[in-house]
């Protein structure tokens, strides 16, 4: 028996050998299959990561971009505005320069013809004569001629109804009193319709 169990154990031995040296191969190759796992996944994170870096590098690349189009878009708004308050300060001198030549007499050289060298022309100077002076105040008098029609008209009106006011105190039996409020509101109402007229 001892025999066999040596030769049985014997032979357990060298089947538990055999089955060492036989997974040692199987053993060898999962642990360089680990590492390999292992050494390819660090390679995959470090290109994972400098993807990531490259992404936000071109993140960045882009918001400078918009930055710089944003600055030239806004210096671009400053120029226009200074362009147009510009032109609007020079059409407002362009205004002032166009009332002012309005208000200056122009003087042509051509138009001026210089008088004769005589006594008679440097005695009179810029005279003129009778009717050129009668031509010259023509608006005026007819602005006079207005003026004194208004005072006739007012005139006219004035007698008529005096005449009529008269005409209703002689007719009717009034006491003083009574005549005068009548006498009285005649200039009043004349008043009163005058400061009419001005308030409209």
């Amino acid at each position: 028996m001892t025999d066999l169990s040596l030769l049985y154990g014997g032979d357990d031995n060298l089947l538990g050998d055999n089955m060492d040296n036989s997974y040692s191969p199987q053993k060898i190759n999962k642990m360089s299959n680990n590492e390999m796992y292992n050494g390819g996944h660090q390679q995959a994170q470090q290109a994972q990561q400098a993807q990531q870096a490259q992404q936000a590098q071109q993140m960045a690349q882009q918001a400078q971009q918009m930055a710089q189009q944003a600055q030239l878009a806004q210096q671009q708004a400053q120029q226009a505005q200074q362009a147009q308050q510009a032109h609007q300060a020079q059409y407002k001198v362009e205004n002032i320069q166009s009332m002012n030549t309005s208000l200056v007499p122009v003087n042509n050289n051509n138009s001026y013809k210089q008088p004769p060298d005589n006594d008679y022309s440097k005695k009179r100077g810029n005279e003129y004569n009778f009717f050129d002076r009668m031509n010259l105040k023509r608006t005026e008098v007819i602005k006079l001629s207005l003026f004194s029609l208004v005072i006739v008209l007012g005139i006219s009106i004035d007698r008529m109804l005096t005449y009529y006011l008269s005409k209703y105190i002689g007719d009717n039996i009034l006491t003083d009193f009574q005549e005068f409020l009548l006498r009285i509101s005649y200039p009043i109402t004349i008043f009163l319709l005058l400061w009419i007229f001005k308030a409209i």
